[in-house]
């Protein structure tokens, strides 16, 4: 598990080192808004097309070959984004690098296979956590050194980190015990993970982690222009709060979740993190103060943690050992879907929302979203019972 926890953190901190000089480079190769926007959207479409197919092809042919082969993918998604003198090279990067987003469900299906059903929501809250703090971490090398070095130097590092991830999963990683065993590998057919994915509790499952994920994008999208709006923020104090809401969050990933665990079933803890979520959004839309935005982005924080991890392990949980790839890269590619369509929707919510004097539009139509997952849990916690 710590070697799998490294994985996930380096991949996904060169992930992150990008996205804060990510405009800024677009912009000076000529890139307009909309152009811009396209480049966010081609990550995540084909991040929405292939991880279903990689994360399926590590139920047959073994998590540590995919993970080795997409954290190539990634380093050389990155190298060609640090050389990348024109629009469309930068393109060509997100584009690779989108198809090696599997690399997260095929993490949480390693974690599925190595964890027994009460560890699952433990070790699938430390990689979050490990991803989360990632993220943090990458944001500020990231800006950091564009701004003092320029676009390439953050783009090769971000290479390096992942051949460098590459090499000591070759030579740590050990392929999962239980994905060994090639009969079940062959006898689990695409037809069976079909018949998996239509049973009724699998399928709200995966509709209730779409729909928390749109509502997700929903704030992350309009959150900058919030603030700029109301408060007069620029870009350092959007990535103070980013920070502040990514500390909260991992910490309840990594400490909180595994004591609330023991007293709590999976499920009631998914229904208190969309309340939690839900009524956030709310208050961040009606209530517009300091003292809102800081109390209610922690909680919000913890919503977030509780939703991501719960959803990921009761389907984990619900489905067989041998469709563990493909349930979880189903619902990352639904994550990518949401990331796709998401953003010009809330964008234009935003402008309508300002247009009419009600700046927190967005956020209440991404509180609707979220409050209306919660009978869908409760349907769940009955089918349970």
């Amino acid at each position: 598990m710590l070697v799998l926890l490294s994985v996930v953190f380096l991949d996904n901190l060169g992930y992150s080192i990008v996205f804060p000089y990510l405009y800024f480079y677009a912009t000076s190769l000529g890139a307009s808004a909309l152009t811009y926007g396209l480049l966010l959207s081609a990550y995540s479409l084909m991040s929405f097309l292939f991880t279903p197919v990689v994360s399926r092809l590590s139920d047959r042919q073994g998590r540590r070959k995919i993970l080795l082969f997409a954290l190539l993918l990634s380093g050389l998604s990155y190298v060609v984004f640090g050389f990348a003198n024109v629009i469309w090279l930068l393109f060509l990067g997100r584009m690779i690098a989108g198809t090696t987003a599997a690399t997260v469900p095929v993490a949480q299906a390693y974690v599925a296979d190595v964890t027994t059903e009460k560890q699952r929501l433990k070790y699938l809250g430390w990689t979050g956590a490990a991803g989360g703090l990632a993220f943090i971490t990458g944001q500020a090398i990231g800006g950091t050194l564009s701004n003092a070095f320029g676009f390439a130097l953050p783009s090769f590092l971000a290479a390096a980190l992942a051949f460098a991830n590459l090499a000591s999963a070759y030579f740590l990683l050990p392929e999962p015990r239980q994905s060994n065993d090639d009969s079940e590998k062959r006898s689990f057919t695409l037809a069976n993970l079909r018949r998996v994915l239509s049973g009724r509790v699998v399928k709200l499952l995966l509709a209730v982690y779409f729909m928390f994920f749109v509502s997700f994008v929903f704030l992350q999208t309009v959150m900058p222009q919030w603030l700029k709006s109301l408060f007069g923020y620029g870009s350092l104090e959007t990535g103070y709060l980013f920070v502040y809401i990514g500390a909260v969050s991992v910490l309840t990933q990594a400490f909180v979740l595994p004591r609330l665990s023991k007293k709590l079933s999976d499920t009631t803890m998914a229904l208190y993190g969309a309340a939690l979520l839900g009524f956030s959004l709310v208050a961040l839309g009606t209530l517009p103060s300091l003292a809102v935005l800081v109390s209610f982005g922690a909680a919000l924080a913890v919503g977030f943690a509780m939703l991501i991890t719960t959803l990921s392990t009761l389907i984990s949980l619900r489905t067989p050992k041998e469709a563990q790839g493909g349930s979880l890269g189903l619902a990352w590619s639904l994550a990518a879907l949401a990331q796709t369509v998401g953003p010009p929707l809330a964008a234009y919510l935003f402008a309508f929302g300002s247009s009419t004097g009600f700046v927190g539009l967005a956020f209440i139509i991404a509180a609707g979203v979220t409050l209306f997952t919660i009978p869908l849990l409760v349907s769940l916690r009955k089918h349970d019972g």
